[in-house]
């Protein structure tokens, strides 16, 4: 066989399980949390814009959301918190946990024995389809608020025609985005969810089971999240999150569930933080995944 054939072969070998690693993803549970996460950030959208138009104001920032940078930049800052945390960990409960739990995984493993090449490849595979999600999710924003904006017209005022009282709170103003701040919210927002599936396959091969993958994947996140209130809220993962994305301590949404953690460090200093976090909880991953252990039945 020539050369020129064997890499033929080789090309379409690497095809065929990129198709099998993206496959794995097309499947109910994780195209619903999909859409709920669409869903749910254009009505949040939609009912901000709403309730400005009734004011007769609206807020700098849902008034930016007309914009398509800015409807990207809030896409990705949905996808860094919590509706990101839930979607990134559906999808290794459902490519990991599950794979592992019924034995599939080790039946992968007799075709490719390198468990950190098999995980790799899933990890990549998740994190190009998260920012496709992440993508539709923008798109599907300044559509929405492109709508409402025509239906029910209403000017923006400054931030000080919206002042809460509560200044101790350290409320900003996001406002409008330019797309270097947009591209780097969403490449900012792919790093969080790297962190967050590489934590989530650590504890799908520490539990090789579902519903546990699935709660130790989101319940620590959610039980630390009020130390941010406490002196050590600096030290805490949100808020190098936070830091990292330039979250606004008033969230337009108010879905995040790190909603006042206003990163006290830069934006750098906020992405070295969570890079190696991610790279650590990669490497401990394909650690615990080269173990033998994920092989045999549950106990």
């Amino acid at each position: 066989m020539s050369g020129t054939a064997r890499a033929g072969r080789a090309r379409h070998r690497r095809g065929i399980v990129w198709t099998g690693e993206f496959r794995v993803l097309r499947v109910p549970p994780v195209y619903l949390t999909a859409v709920l996460l669409i869903v749910a950030t254009a009505a949040a959208g939609a009912l901000k814009w709403w309730g400005g138009a009734e004011f007769g104001a609206q807020h700098p920032t849902v008034g930016a959301l007309v914009e398509p940078a800015s409807a990207l930049r809030a896409a990705a800052w949905q996808s860094a918190t919590l509706g990101g945390l839930l979607l990134a960990t559906v999808i290794v409960t459902i490519g990991g946990a599950q794979l592992i739990e019924s034995g599939t995984w080790g039946a992968l493993r007799l075709y490719e024995n390198r468990s950190h090449v098999l995980y790799g490849r899933r990890l990549c595979a998740a994190v190009v389809f998260l920012a496709a999600v992440q993508l539709v999710n923008g798109l599907t924003l300044w559509t929405v608020m492109r709508g409402m904006a025509l239906l029910w017209p209403t000017p923006t005022r400054p931030p000080t025609a919206f002042d809460t009282g509560t200044p101790a709170l350290g409320l900003a103003d996001a406002g409008s985005a330019g797309w270097a701040e947009a591209l780097t919210a969403t490449g900012g927002a792919l790093l969080v969810q790297t962190l967050y599936l590489s934590l989530g396959w650590c504890a799908a091969a520490l539990l090789r089971n579902s519903i546990g993958t699935l709660s130790l994947g989101i319940g620590p996140w959610l039980v630390t999240a009020p130390l941010l209130l406490l002196p050590v809220g600096p030290f805490v993962p949100h808020a190098w999150i936070a830091s990292l994305m330039s979250l606004p301590g008033e969230t337009q949404y108010r879905l995040y569930f790190w909603a006042q953690a206003t990163g006290q460090s830069s934006s750098a200093v906020g992405a070295v933080l969570v890079a190696a976090f991610a790279a650590a909880a990669a490497y401990l991953a394909q650690l615990l995944l080269r173990s033998e252990r994920v092989l045999r039945p549950i106990d």
